[in-house]
């Protein structure tokens, strides 16, 4: 047993000791740590999916590269769904944790903000949400912001088309009352224009309504000619919404609904079959993602993590934000090793969360990134956004959907659909197959209504609104910039509207605010007119797209200049009254110096002298002396 015993020992130490050899030889590998922030709602059922998708998606990376010299550490904290607690989780990793980047931002007000703390900082802030964007607006803003997820602008133009297409002139714009709802509303505006398709009515419903508050609303829009839909309204809001519009019977044959991919994307993650049952025939648009084994290796494996974790959460399929955070995830751990055997040196060696001297490397190298994605198509940030591939158009049918057809994201790509044929059939609310016309039948008896206008008549700009009184034909007409507006709106409408336009005088006895409540008493149909929008108003009275932009202009002749340009500041009356002051002034002090002072003697001529440089001195003096 002694013998035995001994020989064990001998045998362990030997391995060591070839083992320790063995170290010796191979080369010694430094591996550096590069912290990044997480930012996500935790608590939600898409924060722990995109979560999962990061950490796996580093997992396969160093997996497949496990000779780089660089490891990402992910340090993640809790937004709880509130942009200000996001906010002071990104602070604190940056004034803690000196994080090199952070992933998150899963709403617009919190990249709204990560946006400005990562430009202040130099650090990438790669997000799942989109800043607010203006068709007009120039870009470039946040050049440290990274939008890793689909441009919700991209589909307003495959929307478009689709209404083009179909040879439907009017729609209704039904969006959610938040800063992703109303932001999209004008490239609506302006890509329907460009179809020569008219907004009819915009509906704006806020997240936190009541059902009767949207019964409410739906209720207006069923007394419209208009039956078609588009929405864009969230996934928490899209069951409540079609579950009150199908007891409406805005969900019946003849109606068309086309959803944004914003309700899209997670229509059946969020809805149980009753919901579901309300939105056959709805056609939308969702993130196309190809199916590739990669995709199908990582739905299989989080569907065993959640299981493990909560067998009540069933993973059917990643989301879309899932596969474009685990694709961005790839990209940030392909540059930081870029960058860091480029330079050799720490990304972000903030000593505060105002200054980074190499964060601008780790975002060039991002966004020069290009690779083989889950779906197998190529992934790249150019302009610090996600080069879409396509939308694909799909209809609900039964327990699921199905896809009729795609929408390349191309950026010359303009209504490439030219026919129905393009797509398969298409099964419509109520059923049927048959494309509604987008129109109820209009009542003979219609034409024969005439709406009251209000129109304010006050002394002020005849450019907005001007009241003429012909006392031969004692008739009354209006004229101005708010007259022409109305009256091209009104020449847009594909039916006739009668309508007449009634003074209401504004002066010592009237306001606009008893303008405007007139609506309420239900004394005018409308108000046309220079009504300004507020808050208060806002409560009662629904107001159209403002037309007209606040602020104060100045009006000033365009002249040529000249070497006497410096006198134009003063007037003619007041230079006249400087030079006599100046002579007056002089006379006084000649007046006084004369009889001693022998420089304010002599000929006329040289005593007048004397008054002018006097008081040319005495002013140079005064100037030098202050």
């Amino acid at each position: 047993m002694e013998f035995q015993g001994k020989k064990q020992t001998i045998l362990c130490l030997s391995f060591v000791t070839l083992f320790s050899l063995l170290g010796l030889c191979s080369p010694n590998i430094v591996v550096e740590e590069v912290h990044v922030g997480v930012i996500l709602d935790m608590g939600s059922r898409e924060g722990k999916i995109i979560l999962s998708c990061i950490s796996t998606a580093l997992s396969d990376f160093y997996h497949l590269h496990n000779n780089y010299s660089t490891r990402v550490i992910l340090h993640t904290r809790d937004s709880i769904g509130k942009p200000l607690h996001a906010l002071s989780a990104a602070l604190n990793l940056l004034d803690k944790i000196k994080v090199e980047a952070i992933i998150g931002a899963q709403t617009r007000m919190e990249a709204n903000l990560l946006a400005e703390l990562g430009e202040e900082a130099k650090v990438p802030v790669l997000s799942l949400s989109g800043l607010r964007t203006s068709p007009f607006g120039a870009p470039g803003k946040y050049p440290f912001f990274v939008e890793i997820t689909q441009d919700e602008t991209s589909q307003v133009t495959a929307i478009s088309g689709l209404i083009e297409m179909f040879k439907w002139r009017d729609v209704i714009l039904l969006y959610e009352n938040t800063d992703y709802g109303r932001d999209i509303i004008p490239f609506f505006i302006n890509s329907f224009e460009e179809a020569n398709v008219t907004i009819v009515y915009k509906s704006c419903i806020a997240a936190s309504s009541a059902d009767e508050q949207i019964i409410e609303e739906l209720r207006n829009l069923t007394k419209l000619k208009t039956t078609v839909f588009v929405v864009h309204v969230s996934h928490f809001l899209v069951p409540r919404l079609l579950l009150n519009a199908k007891k409406l019977g805005l969900l019946s044959e003849g109606y068309a609904w086309i959803m944004t991919s914003t309700s899209m994307n997670f229509l059946h993650y969020s809805m149980d079959p009753s919901v579901i049952e309300s939105t056959q025939g709805v056609l939308g648009l969702k993130s196309y993602t190809p199916a590739s084994t990669r995709l199908h290796n990582l739905t299989s494996r989080l569907r065993r993590i959640f299981y493990m974790q909560d067998p009540n959460i069933e993973v059917s399929a990643v989301t879309p934000d899932g596969i474009w955070a685990y694709d961005a995830t790839w990209a940030l751990a392909e540059a930081v090793e870029r960058t860091w055997t480029s330079t050799g040196l720490n990304l972000v060696n903030l000593n505060n969360i105002t200054s980074s001297k190499h964060g601008l490397l780790l975002l060039q190298e991002i966004l020069q990134t290009r690779f083989k994605g889950l779906s197998g198509e190529e992934i790249q940030y150019p302009n610090g956004k996600l080069v879409s591939s396509a939308f694909e158009i799909v209809n609900v049918i039964g327990k699921g959907e199905r896809r009729v057809g795609l929408w390349p994201c191309e950026e010359n790509h303009k209504r490439n659909l030219l026919s129905t044929n393009d797509l398969e059939t298409i099964i419509w609310p109520g059923g049927s197959s048959t494309l509604p016309n987008g129109s109820k039948k209009q009542l003979s008896t219609s034409s024969e209504i005439k709406l009251r206008v209000g129109v304010p008549v006050r002394i002020g700009f005849n450019e907005l609104v001007h009241m003429n009184h012909d006392i031969q034909t004692n008739r009354t007409s209006f004229t101005g910039f708010c007259i022409d507006v109305f009256e091209a709106a009104i020449s847009k409408l594909p039916y006739k509207v009668n309508y007449d336009f009634v003074p209401f005088a504004i002066g010592i006895n009237a306001s606009y605010n008893d303008l405007v409540h007139q609506l309420v008493l239900q004394t005018f149909d409308a108000v046309v007119g220079d009504t300004t929008i507020t808050s208060e108003r806002s409560q009662h009275v629904g107001f159209t797209t403002p037309y007209t932009d606040l602020g104060v202009g100045m009006l000033v002749s365009n002249e040529k200049e000249d070497m006497w340009f410096f006198l134009k500041p003063l007037s003619a009356d007041l230079w006249i009254t400087s030079a006599g002051f100046f002579i007056l002034t002089g006379f006084v002090v000649w007046v006084i110096e004369r009889p001693v002072n022998p420089e304010f003697q002599g000929t006329p001529s040289q005593q007048i002298g004397s008054i002018l440089w006097g008081e040319v001195v005495n002013v140079l003096g005064r100037a030098s002396a202050n």
